[in-house]
């Protein structure tokens, strides 16, 4: 399998990484909105909740989040064909206004500036690492689809992976912090041995079986990254031929958010595939 094409894995929600420290997604404000692709209305939401707590990465990281994932779903970019197929691979850039890069890159900066200095003073600041581990995650999507950089995506996608593993060694409970660490199991363990040599890789082989055996864990039991993981979970499902298991999983997501058309074709894609 191509580099390019493996770590075009990271989309379909999997470095969203949304929610706060140890909260749902129901008691974030704007996550109701943002699952169901309400992405101006999820913009508004997280713009005040940063405003009320602007000391906290994580609204800087929902509105960074935000940003993009309403462009890349305006291209249809959001689909599970672009985790399985070659489509993604070719692609074009995904075009931002100027104004939208400065409005990302914004928001991103403060987060991770914001988590930095919480890390400097104390490295083991459990919020701190999950957040910046975000940042890297959603910097990491904006290479990919933005400027097409395959080598910066996969370290940022490293580096967030690093962040989540160290906080779920201070706290092996915080299972949402897998998430990120089933991800990079499952890019890592698709990459052909070459690219598994690179720098940043070094010592992490990835398996992919593993990986989703982590995101299931995490669609399981997680708090704010379940229904990101059970999102990427349904797509992989689909990826590895395995319909029958995306079936209950994307059921689940169509009650949970009825406004999101992507799920119900990805329903019935499954059911069909079942046939």
């Amino acid at each position: 399998m191509g580099f390019k094409k493996t770590v075009g894995i990271v989309l379909f929600h999997a470095a969203a990484f949304a929610g706060s420290l140890h909260e749902t997604v129901v008691a974030q404000p704007g996550f109701e909105h943002f699952y169901n692709l309400e992405y101006d209305d999820a913009l508004t939401a997280f713009s005040a909740q940063a405003e009320l707590n602007p000391s906290s990465p994580d609204a800087f990281n929902h509105i960074a989040q935000t940003v993009l994932w309403k462009e890349m779903y305006r291209a249809g970019m959001l689909s599970s064909e672009f985790v399985g197929g070659t489509q993604f691979v070719h692609q074009p850039k995904l075009v931002l206004t100027a104004g939208q890069q400065k409005q990302f890159y914004d928001a991103l900066n403060h987060a991770m500036n914001l988590s930095q200095e919480k890390l400097a003073a104390d490295p083991n600041d459990e919020s701190a690492l999950y957040s910046i581990g975000v940042s890297y995650g959603l910097r990491a999507n904006y290479s990919f689809v933005v400027k097409k950089a395959w080598r910066d995506a996969l370290k940022d996608a490293t580096a967030a992976r690093k962040a989540h593993a160290r906080l779920t060694e201070l706290d092996p409970t915080f299972v949402d912090a897998e998430l990120t660490q089933g991800v990079n199991d499952y890019i890592v363990g698709s990459l052909p041995f070459q690219w598994k040599m690179l720098g940043f890789l070094a010592g992490f082989h990835g398996d992919k079986q593993r990986g989703m055996r982590t995101l299931k864990e995490v669609g399981d039991h997680g708090r704010m990254n379940r229904v990101d993981a059970m999102a990427l979970l349904a797509a992989l499902y689909l990826r590895e031929h395995r319909p029958a298991e995306a079936i209950p999983v994307l059921t689940e997501l169509t009650e949970e958010f009825p406004k999101n058309p992507i799920l119900k074709v990805e329903l019935d894609k499954a059911v069909a595939a079942t046939r």
